[in-house]
């Protein structure tokens, strides 16, 4: 389960700062606390639960994953400083997490990996419609770190994108015949769909490298 490996879903949470081991850093703004917080993490399992509890000097926030049919809800509560002004920031941050959640379960599912083995892989098929899979699925399992992915295919076509700070910065894709396309992009990988890649001369399979920035 996705939520068994909390330093590859932490990057994508709301507000997320770093993770060291078990000490998880969020850099909240000024209208929720006036201070960075730091916290320690703990996971826990139930039936068609997990638990995270991030226990802090001022408090303890726990988010509560659970199954609901074939849905995820995800819950958010603080017991601590500044608890009666907590409704609405924790709204937003338990949404912000089930959407982040939510859209690398369907990464997950939908990406057209066949395998990826220190930092290599094969793609067995990207089109406009699996490329945004393919990357968030890349982003996952790096951790969130920076990286640029590179692809070719056997007529020669060339593929790469640069990602920094949880966002898709660059894609060029040269075709058979040297023809290239190149977009400049500041798109958050959570929201990037096939929009971005529509009429790209993809569709075909790919080995591609990948390499940490």
């Amino acid at each position: 389960m996705i939520l068994g490996e909390p330093e590859k879903t932490l990057p994508f949470f709301p507000y997320f700062e770093s993770v060291h081991g078990d000490v998880v850093r969020f850099r909240v703004p000024r209208f929720v606390f006036n201070f960075g917080y730091e916290f320690r993490l703990t996971v826990g399992f139930q039936d068609k639960k997990a638990i995270y509890t991030f226990t802090g000097d001022r408090g303890i926030l726990t988010i509560t994953f659970e199954m609901a049919g074939e849905g995820l809800r995800v819950t958010a509560s603080w017991a601590g400083f500044g608890e009666t002004f907590m409704g609405r920031p924790l709204e937003r941050f338990a949404r912000g997490i089930a959407e982040a959640i939510g859209d690398f379960c369907e990464a997950q599912a939908s990406c057209p990996v066949a395998e990826i083995l220190e930092e290599r892989g094969v793609v067995e098929h990207i089109s406009p419609k699996t490329a945004p899979a393919l990357i968030k699925r890349i982003a996952w399992e790096l951790n969130g770190a920076d990286f640029t992915m590179k692809g070719q295919a056997p007529d020669g076509t060339l593929l790469s994108a640069r990602v920094q700070d949880g966002k898709l910065m660059e894609l060029r894709v040269s075709d058979s015949k040297g023809k290239a396309s190149t977009i400049e992009a500041d798109v958050s990988i959570l929201e990037l769909d096939e929009a971005l890649f529509h009429d790209l001369p993809l569709d075909k399979k790919f080995e591609i490298v990948v390499r940490r920035l």
